[in-house]
């Protein structure tokens, strides 16, 4: 990971370039396929809403029939592709060049993130994630520790959303 590249005022953001994005797409006839490919990267179960599973790869559920796999390096990740491969009903796409992931730290984390997002969208807790908008950007957060959280979009969005960032951080200055 790279140093910070800019603070949302007294939270740090990180651009996240050796994340690899990988979504895990199944049918519900397909669903032990899905678990046949997690158990292949070391990671027993698929997730519940909400939950994140794992300790690099992570797993996070998307939707009942989606999971997003999360890895630092591509060979974590690709025993989980192989055991999708030739499956009619599920399918393994990498997402790694389409996604932004920032990685947002301190203290004051809630505080930024509670001037973007509803409430009710915030994973509270470390091993939880959720999908929320950001300034009507579609963002899919995960928490790893209480004052650390990682913020994934569409790359075309860097720009407009890093911008909202600095804006809303720039309040929560003294």
């Amino acid at each position: 990971m790279a140093a910070t590249d800019f603070n949302a005022g007294p939270v740090s953001v990180r651009k996240i370039e050796t994340l690899v994005v990988v979504t895990l797409r199944h049918l519900p006839e397909a669903a032990d396929t899905l678990v046949t490919a997690l158990r292949a990267v070391g990671i027993s179960a698929a997730p519940n809403p909400g939950q994140v599973l794992g300790q690099n790869p992570w797993a996070l559920w998307r939707s009942p029939s989606e999971v997003i796999l999360l890895a630092t390096h591509r060979n974590h990740t690709d025993a989980a592709v192989a055991a999708m491969v030739g499956t009619s009903l599920a399918c393994a796409v990498n997402q790694t060049d389409g996604v932004l992931a920032l990685e947002l730290q301190g203290p004051q984390l809630d505080d930024l993130l509670l001037r973007l997002v509803d409430s009710r969208s915030l994973p509270r807790s470390p091993g939880t994630a959720s999908r929320a908008r950001v300034a009507d950007i579609a963002v899919t957060l995960v928490r790893h520790e209480s004052d650390r959280l990682w913020m994934l979009t569409e790359r075309p969005q860097a720009d407009y959303l890093m911008n909202w960032l600095k804006h809303a951080g720039a309040a929560l200055e003294p």
